[in-house]
């Protein structure tokens, strides 16, 4: 038997089926895509913020850092040579905040500190030898050479060869 119970018969069945589906998807499937989204949107959002916290967080320590040390050098320097833990203290006042600049005034610290403050204080040893030996004009020579040196690595080795050649011949 041909006929209409046959052909609508499967289209009932099918058309049943579709709005079905659509149903479960309209109020399960979507709804919860929604919500998964939703989390992993506001999840997303929270890492972004805690790696930015992070980040500062990071900056600062790194900043007290660098601080912290070239205040340590400002005051080893404070009592051997005054001038040099100056020039450190208004170094980290000029850096302000700013990690690149207050890490400068760090290292300079550290050279002043390791490298320079033995030639400056052999050279002014000497100056002073040279003076008490009665030759003032070298030993002012040396001063001067020191002086014009300022906080240079190369200079002030310079200062201290000149010195121990006059000192020593």
């Amino acid at each position: 038997m041909i006929g209409a119970g046959t052909i609508i018969n499967p289209i009932v069945k099918i058309v049943t089926t579709v709005v079905i589906l659509g149903a479960v998807y309209l109020f399960i499937v979507r709804p919860v895509l929604d919500t998964t989204e939703d989390v992993v949107g506001k999840t997303q959002a929270q890492i972004a913020q805690s790696q930015r916290d992070a980040q500062q967080r990071s900056a600062e320590a790194a900043l007290d850092a660098a601080q912290s040390r070239a205040e340590s050098y400002t005051t080893s320097l404070q009592n051997t040579w005054a001038a040099a833990a100056r020039e450190i203290r208004s170094c980290v006042g000029d850096a302000k905040g700013d990690l690149r600049a207050m890490e400068r005034c760090a290292e300079f610290g550290q050279t002043a500190a390791h490298t320079l403050q033995s030639d400056y204080n052999f050279a002014n040893s000497y100056a002073d030898s040279l003076a008490s030996q009665g030759r003032s004009g070298d030993a002012q020579q040396v001063r001067q050479c020191v002086e014009k040196a300022g906080f240079k690595v190369g200079p002030m080795e310079r200062c201290r060869d000149l010195a121990d050649r006059l000192l020593f011949g």
